[in-house]
């Protein structure tokens, strides 16, 4: 693995936005978590290492006092600064510069090359006593802003990467050209090549199985596995009857018939819809739903033989968030686990499904839960709801593509609710939001009027099971918040 930067993730916005800076000036490198040991560390051989802290005064618990010994170079920002100063013997007290725009002077050194004095919002900036074997970096209005050690590469800087921030990507550059010594050669097509190499490898002259879900995380990984193994990749592709109007039949149309994925579709349907008769709770929907598609992954590995390795689409969103992938298939624990896109932001994904040749119609489809339609509907999931909803769903996103509005949005959807007096009627709540400053924020789209009146009144018209169609327009602070769960 050639010049390598690990992101210690202990603020998972500040990491989002340096992983993208660097990786935007093609500096390669991955997002860990910040318990990870120096034994683990070393295995990877990076070039150096970034705290990725927050601003918001939560000072992290710790770090493997190995990753301070001076075999890596060490950037802290943001609050993982202050935890620094504290491991390496000095202490922080209370909030000295909270909440105001201040300017802030550098000492030369290889990380402030280019830097004398910037001026920054500092939003909790801590009085540091710096340890003996440290001194002053950076100041502001005669506070410690930052700080190095005086014979190790170990940096501490109390702010982090903002929007725009050309004085913020500068030490980001410096840190690692300068100081780790890293260059310029992460691209996407140099990812992919080695995704490929990785594969063949690890999966030698065997057999490779695959889980589909419908969604673009696992037809991408599939697709890269495709051109590392042919047709030693086994596909699974189970329909669960709780996707969009027609999207197994599309699916299947471009990655089997046209890319020429060997995949095994099942048809699931009646498995799925019988398990979640009488459930409303969504935590029991998405209990069911995982269970099912477990057992049915596990049935069609054992019909399909012997493989080698497994494939999953676990991106690098999915670890941030806390969520996985599909279990793997199969009983067998010995078998290698290959997550190529485990490194990648859902964005990137896109950007890797366009240069194996998915067609933009695809890429650019709304993002889908795994649970598929069944936590769009609030109460039971039958088959005359998910009919109604697949309805009242493709003329809400045929409108928005027909409009043009798709290419500023993040999400767009139906939810589909029963109402109380009459369960054979139901309520259809539009939501489209676009993405916030912040990596996780989403804000209510402001769609044109007569796009919400044509959808409202085609839905009306077309499914007279619908009495009411409304439109949510509440904020998001983090992604799950998009959706009706």
């Amino acid at each position: 693995m050639s010049d390598l930067l690990l992101i210690l993730n202990y603020d998972a916005s500040g990491s989002r936005a340096i992983a993208r800076a660097l990786r935007a000036e093609h500096i390669y490198c991955k997002i860990v978590t910040p318990d990870i040991s120096a034994e683990d560390v070393s295995a990877q051989q990076p070039r150096g290492l970034i705290l990725a802290g927050g601003v918001n005064g939560a000072v992290p618990g710790g770090i493997d006092p190995g990753l301070l010994s001076g075999a890596w170079p060490v950037l802290a920002l943001g609050d993982a600064a202050v935890m620094l100063c504290r491991r390496l013997g000095g202490d922080a007290m209370e909030t000295a510069l909270c909440g105001k725009v201040a300017p802030v002077s550098f000492v030369p050194c290889p990380l402030t090359e280019g830097l004398e004095s910037c001026e920054r919002m500092l939003r909790s900036v801590r009085r540091l006593r710096l340890p003996a074997s440290a001194r002053v970096l950076a100041q502001s209005q005669e506070e410690t802003v930052g700080f190095m050690h005086d014979l190790l590469p170990i940096y501490g800087i109390q702010f982090s990467l903002e929007s725009n921030d050309t004085d913020g990507m500068q030490l980001l550059l410096n840190f690692s050209l300068n100081v780790c010594g890293c260059t310029r050669w992460w691209d996407f097509d140099g990812y992919m090549e080695r995704a490929v190499e990785e594969i063949r490898a690890a999966v030698g002259d065997g057999q490779a199985i695959c889980a589909l879900t419908g969604g673009l995380d696992s037809a991408v990984a599939a697709m890269l596995a495709h051109r590392a193994l042919g047709g030693r990749l086994q596909c699974i592709f189970i329909d669960t009857g709780l996707m969009r109007e027609n999207e197994a039949a599309r699916f299947l149309a471009y990655f089997r018939d046209q890319a020429g994925l060997n995949i095994a579709p099942i048809q699931a349907q009646e498995r799925f819809l019988t398990a979640l008769s009488g459930v409303a709770d969504p935590g029991k929907k998405r209990h069911i739903i995982a269970a099912a598609l477990q057992s049915t992954l596990d049935e069609a590995a054992e019909s399909l033989g012997q493989f080698t390795a497994i494939l999953r689409a676990t991106t690098c969103t999915d670890l941030m968030e806390g969520k996985d992938a599909l279990s793997r298939p199969g009983l067998r624990g010995d078998i290698p686990m290959l997550e190529p896109l485990r490194e990648l932001f859902k964005d990137e994904v896109r950007q890797v499904g366009a240069r194996l040749g998915i067609p933009e119609a695809i890429l650019q489809r709304p993002s889908f839960p795994g649970s598929g339609l069944a936590l769009r509907i609030l109460g039971e999931v039958t088959p005359s709801r998910l009919q109604t909803l697949r309805a009242a769903d493709q003329i809400f996103t045929g409108e928005i593509a027909e409009s043009g509005q798709a290419k500023r949005l993040r999400h767009y959807f139906a939810v589909l609710t029963p109402l109380p007096e009459n369960d054979t009627q139901a309520a259809v709540i539009l939501r489209a939001v676009q993405a916030g400053e912040a990596a996780q924020q989403a804000y209510a789209a402001r769609l044109p009027y007569d796009l919400l009146e044509r959808v409202t009144e085609r839905i009306l018209r077309e499914r007279p099971e619908v009495v009411r169609v409304v439109y949510d327009l509440s904020p998001s602070t983090h992604s799950r918040g998009v959706e009706w769960q």
